[in-house]
């Protein structure tokens, strides 16, 4: 599987805001710190996903499980997709 970078820019600017600025919002509304932050970041970086995936007539559970994970380091700063250059 060949990931799209197309997508995962869609996923991480969903609805215009970005998914880190909606993470961070659903984090301060729920008082959400340690596991519990890492695991709204997990289901709304899949929830995301399936989203752009589906609205994008990709939708399979391997493409999900990629880009979620993909989205997820992303949103937390463990993985970075881009990089500066030189």
């Amino acid at each position: 599987m060949v990931v799209d970078y197309g997508i995962v820019t869609a996923i991480m600017t969903i609805l215009g805001i970005g998914l880190i600025g909606i993470i961070q919002v659903v984090k301060e509304f729920l008082h959400a710190e340690g596991l519990g932050g890492w695991a709204i970041a997990f289901i709304l970086s899949f929830v995301a996903s399936a989203v752009v995936l589906l609205q994008a007539g990709l939708f399979t559970p391997l493409a999900l499980i990629v880009y979620g994970l993909i989205a997820f380091g992303e949103a937390t700063g463990l993985y970075r997709v881009y990089t500066k250059e030189g």
